[in-house]
C-alpha cells in the first residue's frame, strides 16, 4: 500500500507552486508528504555572476518562508509534512532527494531539468529510471470523489512488459544499433531514430497512465 509521496519543484517563487495539489492528494488519500524546493542555478552566468547570486539568495529566502508557512498549516491539521530548500546543482539535489527516499511515488510541479544540472537526465522518464521510482507531473493526477477507474490489467501488463523489454533488451543493444543503422547519417537511419523515439515514448507514456490507478491515485475517474 502506498504511504509516502515526495513532491519536487524547481522554482524561485511560490506563485507558480503546485504544492497545493500535492497536499490535496496526500490529504485525500491519507498519505505522508515531503516537499523539495529546488532553486534554479544556471551555469552560463559569467557576465552577471553577482546578479545571479543575489537572485538565488532572494529566491531561497522566499521559498524558505513559503515552506515554513505551509509546514505551519500542515501541522495545524495534523498532517505529516517534511520539506527542504536546496540550490539546484546536481550533487546537492541528489543528496536532498536521497534524504526523502524511499518514497512510493515522486510528483513534480514546475521542473527545469536543465537548470538542475543532473548528468544524463533530460526528462522525467530518465529521472524515474535513475531513482527507481515512478515520477509523474502532479497535474496528471486529479483529486476528486469520483468512483475509482478500473485498471485494465491486460493493458497494464502488456505495456509494463514492453517497458521492461525496452530497458533490459533494446537499450543494452543501442551502441550496436547506432553503429549499424541509427547513427549512420542516412535517411533510413533518421526515420529509424524517429520511429524508435516515438515508439518508446508511447510505450512508457501508456504504462505510466496505469500507475496512478494501480497505486490508488485516480485521475478523476476517467478510464482509458
Amino acid at each position: 500500500m502506498m504511504k509516502e509521496i515526495l513532491f519536487i519543484e524547481n522554482l524561485s517563487n511560490e506563485k507558480s507552486s503546485r504544492l497545493d495539489e500535492a497536499i490535496g492528494l496526500a490529504s485525500t488519500k491519507g498519505l505522508r508528504l515531503s516537499a523539495l524546493f529546488v532553486i534554479p542555478l544556471y551555469s552560463d552566468v559569467s557576465d552577471w555572476v553577482e546578479v545571479h547570486e543575489k537572485q538565488v539568495k532572494e529566491a531561497e529566502a522566499r521559498m524558505t518562508a513559503y515552506g515554513e508557512k505551509m509546514a505551519s498549516e500542515m501541522e495545524a491539521v495534523e498532517q505529516p509534512f517534511r520539506w527542504r530548500v536546496v540550490q539546484g546543482n546536481a550533487d546537492a539535489v541528489m543528496d536532498a532527494i536521497s534524504e526523502f527516499m524511499p518514497a512510493d511515488i515522486i510528483l513534480t510541479g514546475k521542473m527545469d531539468l536543465e537548470a538542475l544540472g543532473l548528468p544524463e537526465i533530460h526528462n522525467l522518464e530518465e529521472l524515474s529510471s535513475h531513482l527507481h521510482c515512478p515520477v509523474l507531473p502532479v497535474d496528471r493526477l486529479a483529486v476528486d470523489e469520483a468512483p475509482k477507474a478500473k485498471i485494465k490489467w491486460a493493458g497494464f501488463c502488456i505495456f509494463g512488459l514492453l517497458s521492461a523489454a525496452s530497458y533490459f533488451i533494446f537499450f543494452p543493444q543501442i551502441d550496436y544499433l547506432n553503429h549499424i543503422l541509427l547513427m549512420k547519417g542516412t535517411v533510413l537511419g533518421g526515420i529509424a531514430v524517429m520511429v524508435v523515439v516515438a515508439l518508446h515514448a508511447f510505450i512508457y507514456g501508456s504504462f505510466t497512465e496505469y500507475l496512478p490507478r494501480f497505486m490508488g491515485l485516480d485521475r478523476g475517474g476517467h478510464g482509458h
